[in-house]
């Protein structure tokens, strides 16, 4: 309906490029950096790193694309900022409405995304987005087009919000039942009808002779009125921890077999029942990644966005990459859903041990020394029941409040889809 433009023809393309890790910092030196879809918000990223000698750089407003796991996704670039790979800078000619092309790229989305190549997560290149066909109506039809999609947006937002609101209580009260849970609030009635001494269960499993090296997270320690008849212990005296390991992917042999393998990103406070990639025994005998047994707990070490910190059980034996500790629970008396509940409501305090001047990683020596309120095993099962009981009402709305979510990203691209279809 309207002339066609590839977009190396109506906007400058600024492929973006990772600049050393020695030149990233957190304290402000230099200009923010965007490495990708992770520092994503709604419009503008947010600002957690930065760079002090910058390679490739966005201005205020060029539209900031995704190029690389995943591809497609966009947002706008809150000022002059450097970009590594993962992003690329679109910044259009007089020809094109600002908001039209980044609603265009909206509605695109998924097709581009399609586009994507690889292996190992999917990219694009800087060839086939110079290469985009963009519809060009006038710049009148544009703002058109961009008020219609604003105006419905507005309303939909509304809507939006109120789910995000929801969302966000239902986690506040998520960390009100752990934190509950692990202050013995829920099992007064317990210990009063049950003499279980916590010190028998703690002298039975201790590790002899534990060092630890790496206590610099004790100021971070969550505070707990536990009551008299816990202990706070660290991991590593009642724990074996373990880091797992990736097979070398230059020997095809190691993969696609039959023995599961996690990746950090894979650990996400839920049981994991399955893996998104499978290593053979040659790969497990080849590596020093272990085979771990079901209900050991996972933390993720490694992660700017929200991996680390995050926590799952193994449902399934399975290996581990590098960047995940293992917490042997299931050598032990005690309940893995006890650990994985504690660690899901110090998230955020686990989170700020991490060390690091580019990105912030935990490491064995620190999960050991993590202290954490140790009952005795038996009062463990009761409070695992009671927090079970009390989070799956709260899982139950907010798989509603979800599924309400996603019907409004449905209706938000149908609202896409059928202003530019118009000019298509």
């Amino acid at each position: 309906m309207y002339p066609i433009k590839k977009l190396q023809d109506c906007a400058t393309i600024i492929a973006g490029q990772s600049p050393e890790s020695k030149y990233y910092n957190s304290t402000g030196e230099g200009i923010p950096f965007f490495q990708g879809k992770a520092d994503f918000g709604e419009l503008y990223p947010k600002v957690r790193v930065y760079c002090s000698s910058p390679t490739k750089i966005a201005q205020y407003n060029d539209i900031l694309l995704s190029v690389r796991a995943p591809v497609g996704p966009t947002n706008l670039s809150p000022g002059t900022v450097c970009i590594g790979r993962g992003l690329a800078a679109i910044r259009p000619d007089d020809s094109l409405d600002l908001k039209y092309l980044l609603y265009y790229f909206r509605y695109f989305e998924t097709q581009l995304s399609a586009k994507g190549t690889g292996t190992t997560f999917k990219a694009i290149n800087q060839k086939l987005i110079k290469n985009l066909e963009i519809p060009i109506p006038p710049l009148n039809e544009q703002s058109r087009v961009v008020a219609h999609i604003e105006e419905l947006f507005s309303e939909l937002d509304k809507a939006v919000d109120t789910l995000k609101t929801t969302k966000e209580q239902l986690a506040v009260y998520r960390q009100a039942v752990l934190k509950s849970a692990f202050e013995g609030k829920y099992t007064i009635d317990w210990r009063k009808s049950n003499d279980c001494s916590v010190d028998n269960d703690y002298l039975k499993i201790k590790k002899n002779n534990q060092i630890f090296k790496d206590t610099s997270g004790d100021e971070n320690e969550l505070i707990l009125k536990i009551p008299n008849t816990w202990m706070k212990v660290r991991f590593g005296e009642i724990f074996d921890v373990e880091v797992g390991a990736t097979p070398s992917r230059q020997h095809k042999e190691y993969w696609n077999g039959k023995i599961a393998w996690v990746s950090s990103g894979e650990v996400r406070f839920e049981s994991i029942n399955r893996t998104h990639e499978m290593i053979t025994q040659h790969g497990l005998n080849n590596s020093s990644t272990n085979l771990q047994p079901i209900g050991t707990v996972l933390l993720a070490m490694i992660g700017e966005g929200k991996t680390r910190g995050q926590a799952a059980i193994l449902n399934i034996p399975a290996a581990h990459n590098q960047n995940t500790a293992a917490i042997l629970v299931s050598r032990t008396p005690c309940q893995p859903k006890y650990v994985y509940y504690f660690l899901q409501l110090n998230y955020e305090n686990t989170r700020r041990v991490g060390s690091g001047n580019n990105q912030k990683a935990l490491n064995k020596e620190r999960v050991r020394a993590i202290r954490f309120p140790f009952a005795p095993v038996e009062e463990q099962v009761a409070i695992v029941k009671e927090i079970d009981e009390r989070l799956s009402v709260c899982d139950s709305i907010e798989k509603t409040v979800d599924a309400a979510l996603a019907q409004a990203d449905a209706m938000r691209q149908s609202i896409l889809k059928q202003a530019f279809e118009r000019t298509l």
